[in-house]
C-alpha cells in the first residue's frame, strides 16, 4: 500500500469521526438548549408564584394590621373594666373601712378621690361666704397639698382610666362604676368578635400564601437542576469541541502535506517538461556564447558555415530542387523539328 492510499485512507476515517462526533456535539447542544429553556420556564414561573405570594403578603400584613388594631381597642376596653373594676372594690373596701387586700390604694382611686376633694373644697369656696379667711387659707393650703399629690399621680394613671366618683355618695358611685365596666366589657367583647371575624378572612389567605411559598421554592429548585444538567452537557460540549477541533487540525495538516506533495509534484513536471528556449538560465548561457564567438547548437543542429546557406536567407536546398525539376521538364519535352 502506497503513502498516498494510507494518507487516503486515515483521511477518510478522520472524516468519518469528524463527522460522527459532529452529530453528537449537535445532539448535545440541542439537549443543552432543552434544559436551559426548561429552566427558563421554571424561572418564569417562580418568578410569577413569587410575584403573587409577595401581594399576597403584603394583604396578609395589611389586615393584620387591622386586626391588631380592633385587638388594641378590645385590650383598651378590657383595661378601662378592668381599672373600674378594681375601683369598685376599693370604694367597698373603703365603705367597709378597708383598704384593700394589700392595705394600699390604686393610684386610680387616689386620683380620683384627691381631684373628688379638691373640687369639693373649691365649690365650698365659691358658694360658702361664711368661710372666715382663716379657715379659707387653711382650705386653699389642703387644696395646694391636693394638687401637688394629683400632680403626682397623673403621670401613674393614663387620661383614659381617670373617673370621677362622688365620695359622698360611695354606694351610688359603685353602682355608676358596675355599669360602667360592664359597658366597657360589652365594647371589649364586641371588637374581639370583630377580630375574630376579621381573622377568620385572614386564615385562608395564609393556607394560600403557604401554597405559594412551597410552589415557589419547588419551581426554583426545579430551575437550579435544570442548571445543572445544563452546566453538565456544556462541559461534555467543551470537552467533545475540543476533540473536535483536534480532528480538524489534523485534516487541515493533512491537507496542506498533501497539497504540498502536489505543489512539489507539479513543480518538477514543469521543470521536466521546460523547453531550452523558456528556460531563462539557458537563454542567458546561450547569449554569453554568442557574445563571446562561440558556436552553440539547438536541437542538433549546427551553426556556422552551412553549403546550403544562401546570402538571401532562403535554403539552397530548395533552389536545387527547383532547378533539378526544370531540367527534367525539359528533358522530357518533345523537340521540334528545328531542333
Amino acid at each position: 500500500m502506497t503513502e498516498s492510499t494510507k494518507a487516503s485512507g486515515s483521511d477518510a476515517d478522520l472524516r468519518d469521526q469528524l463527522k460522527s462526533m459532529e452529530a453528537k456535539l449537535r445532539r448535545l447542544r440541542d439537549i443543552r438548549q432543552q434544559h436551559n429553556d426548561a429552566g427558563k420556564r421554571n424561572a418564569d414561573s417562580r418568578n410569577a408564584i413569587q410575584k403573587e405570594y409577595k401581594k399576597l403578603r403584603d394583604e396578609i400584613d395589611l389586615k393584620l394590621t387591622e386586626n391588631k388594631e380592633i385587638r388594641n381597642k378590645a385590650k383598651a376596653h378590657q383595661a378601662r373594666r378592668d381599672a373600674i373594676q378594681q375601683q369598685v372594690r376599693e370604694l367597698i373596701g373603703r365603705a367597709k373601712n378597708s383598704r384593700g387586700e394589700k392595705g394600699k390604694k390604686s393610684p386610680i382611686l387616689e386620683l380620683s378621690e384627691i381631684q373628688s376633694q379638691i373640687d369639693k373644697l373649691e365649690t365650698m369656696l365659691e358658694i360658702d361666704g361664711s368661710v372666715s379667711l382663716d379657715k379659707e387659707n387653711k382650705v386653699l393650703k389642703l387644696i395646694k397639698k391636693h394638687s401637688n399629690r394629683k400632680k403626682e399621680l397623673e403621670p401613674l394613671v393614663e387620661e383614659s382610666m381617670r373617673i370621677k366618683i362622688d365620695l359622698d355618695n360611695i354606694e351610688g358611685s359603685i353602682q355608676e362604676l358596675k355599669l360602667e365596666a360592664d359597658s366597657e366589657h360589652a365594647a371589649m367583647v364586641e371588637f374581639h368578635e370583630e377580630a375574630d371575624k376579621s381573622w377568620e378572612t385572614i386564615k385562608p389567605l395564609f393556607e394560600e400564601r403557604d401554597f405559594k411559598k412551597a410552589e415557589g421554592d419547588r419551581l426554583h429548585e426545579a430551575f437550579l437542576e435544570c442548571r445543572k444538567q445544563a452546566d453538565e452537557v456544556h462541559a461534555e460540549v467543551v470537552a467533545m469541541l475540543e476533540q473536535v477541533n483536534q480532528i480538524r487540525d489534523k485534516l487541515k495538516q493533512e491537507r496542506l502535506e498533501a497539497q504540498s506533495w502536489i505543489d512539489d509534484h507539479n513543480e518538477s513536471v514543469r521543470k521536466a517538461l521546460k523547453t531550452p528556449d523558456k528556460d531563462d538560465k539557458l537563454a542567458g548561457s546561450l547569449t554569453q556564447s554568442l557574445l563571446a564567438g562561440t558556436s552553440i547548437s539547438l536541437g542538433g543542429s549546427e551553426t556556422g558555415t552551412n553549403a546550403n546557406a544562401r546570402n538571401d536567407g532562403r535554403s539552397s536546398r530548395k533552389a536545387n530542387m527547383r532547378r533539378s525539376g526544370a531540367a527534367r521538364g525539359k528533358r522530357g519535352r518533345p523537340k521540334s523539328r528545328d531542333e
